[in-house]
Order: C-alpha cells, then structure tokens, then sequence
C-alpha cells in the first residue's frame, strides 16, 4: 500500500514523461491511496491542460474516469495536517499526503519536491 501524490496519479491519468515510472509504481504496488484533495488537484489539472489546448474537455473526463477506480479516496485529520504542515513546512495540501501516510503507516510515493526534501516521500524512481 501506499499514499500517491496528484503528479503520480496524473501521470496514470495522462500521458507525459513521467507515465512510464507511474506505471512501474502500479505494477509494483496496485494499492494507491489519497486524501480527498488530489481529485479537486487533478480536476485542476485536466482544466490547466484544456485550456493550455493540450486536450479538449471529453479527453480530460474520461482521463479522470481512468483513474479514479484506481485510488482508494480517504479523509484526512485535521489536526494531523496542521501539525504535519507546521513541522515540515508544506502546504495544508501536501501535509493532507503526509497525514494520510503516518495514518496508515506506509510510504508516499511522489514526484513533489516539497514532500521529497524532508524525506517524508519516494521518487518513484527510488520506489
């Protein structure tokens, strides 16, 4: 099992240059978990990406569709979070991965620089 950061899922969702590692992590472990946030994250995403012109809005619905049967979606403490985010620095957002990850005692695996430096998170390559 492990908590999937939005970039990883994206990457299942969309093909880009880190797709490839995406599904070497799923292959490895299809047990993907997330906090409640990375739908609206990669929502935000897919919409970024239609009006970039890179795809037209019934590609970045059924992008969404692709994976969303693939993660597990759980809520978050709050109090975790805020505590999580104050002690390393991270947003509210990423520190909804970071709780989510101490909560069920396994790894994060993600692209994210903010998760990556305090050692709270695995590049996928390392994974």
């Amino acid at each position: 099992m492990i908590v999937a950061d939005t970039n990883l899922i994206a990457a299942l969702a969309v093909k880009t240059d880190a797709s490839a590692l995406a599904f070497a992590v799923l292959a490895k472990d299809a047990d993907w978990m997330a906090p409640q946030i990375w739908e609206s994250e990669l929502r935000n995403a897919l919409i970024g990406m239609v009006r970039a012109g890179r795809m037209d809005m019934k590609t970045a619905n059924a992008a969404f569709a692709l994976v969303v049967e693939s993660v597990e979606t759980l809520s978050v403490s709050t109090g975790a979070v805020l505590r999580l985010a104050e002690a390393y620095g991270l947003t509210a957002y990423d520190a909804e991965f970071a709780a989510l990850a101490e909560w069920l005692d396994c790894r994060i695996v993600s692209f994210d620089d903010d998760l990556l430096k305090p050692g709270l998170a695995t590049h996928p390559k390392d994974f």
